[in-house]
C-alpha cells in the first residue's frame, strides 16, 4: 500500500506543477492577434465549463477501470 500512496503523492505533485500562476499561452512561438484570439476564446468566458467537459468523461472512464479492477478473479473462473 505504501507504493500506491507514493504514486498518489507524485500525481499530486505533478498536478500542482501543471497549474503555474503564469497565464496560459495558446501559441508559445507567436504573439499574433490570432493567438490572442484563441487564448481569449479558450480561457475567458467558459473556462470552468470547458474544464468540466474535458474532466467528466475522464472521471467516468477511471470509474469504469476501477470497477473492473475491483472485480474478484474468482468470478471469471467457471
Amino acid at each position: 500500500m505504501q507504493t500506491a500512496s507514493k504514486q498518489m503523492g507524485w500525481i499530486g505533485v505533478a498536478a500542482l506543477a501543471s497549474l503555474p500562476p503564469a497565464p496560459a499561452l495558446a501559441c508559445t512561438l507567436c504573439h499574433s492577434p490570432q493567438a490572442v484570439s484563441v487564448r481569449e476564446r479558450l480561457l475567458s468566458p467558459d473556462l470552468w465549463w470547458n474544464a468540466c467537459a474535458v474532466v467528466l468523461p475522464l472521471l467516468f472512464l477511471l470509474a469504469l477501470v476501477a470497477l473492473v479492477l475491483r472485480e474478484p478473479g474468482e468470478r471469471s473462473q467457471p
